[in-house]
């Protein structure tokens, strides 16, 4: 199942001491590269502003939600998490939807 993220950087990161933060950035940049290895991340895009958008196959929402509670960096972010769906079987649907109700 496919998922989409926003995450944006809290606030409290810009304030955060800088030493510790850069360790923290460097582990996410690590972690995003083995779940990239092992499939759980298909696409990893940077936003300008602190922020970045990812596109994971995970197998459901349980996994989504401790996936990204695992990102190191993740007490400094928002996240907003979208499950996604074939566009084609859902177009299909609402195509035989008004169909029927056509009839």
């Amino acid at each position: 199942m496919k998922f989409l993220s926003f995450c944006a950087m809290k606030d409290v990161a810009a304030t955060s001491p800088k030493s510790p933060m850069r360790q923290m950035l460097r582990a996410t940049l690590d972690w995003i590269g083995e779940q990239k290895k092992i499939g759980k991340v298909l696409e990893a895009y940077a936003i300008p502003g602190g922020r970045a958008v990812i596109i994971w196959e995970l197998p459901d929402a349980d996994d989504a939600a401790q996936t990204i509670a695992s990102i190191p960096i993740g007490a400094f972010m928002d996240f907003e998490v979208y499950a996604l769906a074939d566009i084609n079987a859902t177009m299909k649907a609402y195509i035989e939807n008004i169909k029927e109700a056509n009839q």
